[in-house]
């Protein structure tokens, strides 16, 4: 009888950092009165809403929006 293989160890998701723009940056950190623990589930949150919100060609049309106004050399993110 065939042995089953073990499960592989370690952390169960992978760790992103993000930049954010300084100003959204600090609403975000208003909402979460200072912790970072609350910044971090407000933004995991915002973003899992949103992806679910999302098709998967919605997102490469927004990549492709990215792409091409890197190569004009504008700013992908122009918030005066």
């Amino acid at each position: 009888m065939a042995r089953k293989g073990r499960k592989r160890g370690g952390p169960r998701y992978k760790k992103v950092s993000i930049s954010l723009p300084k100003r959204l940056y600090l609403i975000l950190n208003g909402i979460a009165m200072g912790d970072d623990k609350k910044l971090n589930r407000l933004v995991k949150g915002i973003l899992e809403d949103k992806l679910q919100e999302s098709t998967v060609a919605e997102l490469e049309l927004y990549l492709r929006k990215i792409e091409e106004e890197e190569e004009k050399g504008e700013p992908a993110d122009s918030q005066g």
